[in-house]
C-alpha cells in the first residue's frame, strides 16, 4: 500500500476553492434575504430586526425556509444542507433552534393544503421562480439543495 504524500500547495488550493464556494453561498443567502424583504415590502434591516410581529416573523421564517431548502454548504468530500447557525446569523443573529423551528413551521404550512395558507404557497413559488430567473439572467446554475 502506497502512502499519499502531503502536498501543502494542493491542500491550500482546495481550501481556497472551498472558501470561494462558501462565499458564493453566503452571497446567495443574502440575495434570498433581499428577495423576501422585497416581496414583503420590508427592508433587509427590518427583516433582521429583533421585532416579532406576526407578519415580520412569517417573512423571516420564509427566508429561513428558502435558505435551508435552496442552498448547500460545501465541505470536503460532499455538500451538506446550509447550516442553521449561518441562517440565524444572516437573519439577525438568531439561534439555530429558532431557524429549525421557522423552517419546520413553513414546511408544515406548505404541506397542510389549508386554504388560509394558499397565499404562503403562492409567495414561496413566486420567490422560487424569481430567484431562478435571477440565476438564469446572470448565467449561474440554479441553487436547489438536494
Amino acid at each position: 500500500m502506497q502512502r499519499k504524500e502531503h502536498d501543502p500547495a494542493r491542500d491550500a488550493g482546495q481550501r481556497a476553492a472551498l472558501c470561494r464556494l462558501r462565499r458564493a453561498q453566503l452571497a446567495e443567502a443574502r440575495r434570498i434575504r433581499q428577495a423576501v424583504a422585497d416581496a414583503c415590502l420590508l427592508t433587509p434591516a427590518r427583516l433582521c430586526s429583533r421585532r416579532r410581529p406576526a407578519p415580520l416573523a412569517e417573512a423571516r421564517q420564509v427566508a429561513m425556509y428558502l435558505m435551508r431548502t435552496r442552498l448547500t454548504w460545501p465541505t470536503p468530500g460532499r455538500d451538506i444542507a446550509f447550516p442553521s447557525e449561518r441562517i440565524g446569523w444572516l437573519l439577525g443573529h438568531r439561534d439555530h433552534s429558532t431557524v429549525l423551528h421557522g423552517v419546520a413551521v413553513i414546511a408544515a404550512r406548505l404541506a397542510s393544503g389549508r386554504q388560509e395558507d394558499a397565499y404562503l404557497r403562492h409567495m414561496v413559488r413566486t420567490l422560487d421562480a424569481t430567484l431562478d430567473a435571477m440565476y438564469e439572467a446572470e448565467g449561474l446554475p440554479h441553487q436547489q439543495a438536494a
